[in-house]
């Protein structure tokens, strides 16, 4: 039986077989984009501001605006930053929505797993969970994280999504450039977050409530990033 060490190694291994033809494909991509000058199609912005304030059971009790310096830094082109509630003694669900008309505008998406601790927030758990969406074949990959700030605890699901797909991880956007801008002209992006407090690191109970908020909103933004085109 292979010990601790040996299980290390072949980790370490295994990881630079997968990472290594990720960078060599992104690094192609920042070579192509440095040399190349890509027009894309001049798209109609989704107005965020319209996705209803109601969604199934859940009614949105307040309206946000990102604080000035926050918006000068991420420069969204369209974002709602707006709590959900439903029926029951569960926490509102927060809802932040950002839109990017183009990746090569030097602005986009920043992590939420960077963002939040960077506030202080320590993570107790996270993991990728695949959440099954009504009419769509395959489910939406989605980065679930249960985070801890003094006797506060949240959970939170985010992903990236656009008019074509949906994703979890941050670098899957950057593999998606080159070939978003040559097939379509295009590389819309958007990041959806979903913040709700929970009474204590485990998540178990609340998570599927969240993941079935989840279900409702990604098919209302994807008909709202659909009319972008």
């Amino acid at each position: 039986m292979p010990n601790a060490s040996s299980k290390s190694n072949l980790f370490r291994s295994a990881l630079k077989v997968w990472l290594l033809p990720a960078i060599v494909i992104l690094a192609a991509q920042g070579a192509a984009l440095h040399v190349l000058s890509i027009p894309e199609k001049s798209l109609v912005i989704p107005q965020l501001t319209k996705v209803p304030t109601q969604i199934g059971d859940w009614k949105s009790s307040s309206e946000m605006a990102l604080d000035p310096g926050v918006q000068e830094y991420l420069r969204p082109d369209s974002y709602i930053l707006r709590d959900y509630a439903s029926a029951g003694p569960a926490s509102p669900v927060n809802v932040f929505v950002a839109y990017f008309k183009s990746l090569q505008s030097g602005y986009g998406p920043h992590s939420p797993s960077v963002c939040l601790p960077g506030n202080g927030w320590l993570v107790r758990q996270n993991a990728i969970v695949n959440i099954p969406v009504a009419g769509r074949e395959a489910a939406v990959p989605v980065n679930k994280f249960v985070m801890e700030k003094a006797d506060q605890h949240i959970l939170v699901l985010y992903w990236y999504q656009n008019d074509r797909n949906a994703w979890a991880q941050e670098f899957q956007g950057k593999l998606r450039l080159l070939p978003d801008l040559i097939r379509y002209q295009r590389s819309d992006v958007s990041l959806v977050r979903l913040v709700q407090g929970i009474p204590s690191s485990d998540a178990s109970q609340e998570l599927p409530r969240l993941e079935q908020f989840a279900q409702l909103m990604f098919p209302v933004l994807a008909e709202n990033f659909r009319h972008a085109d």
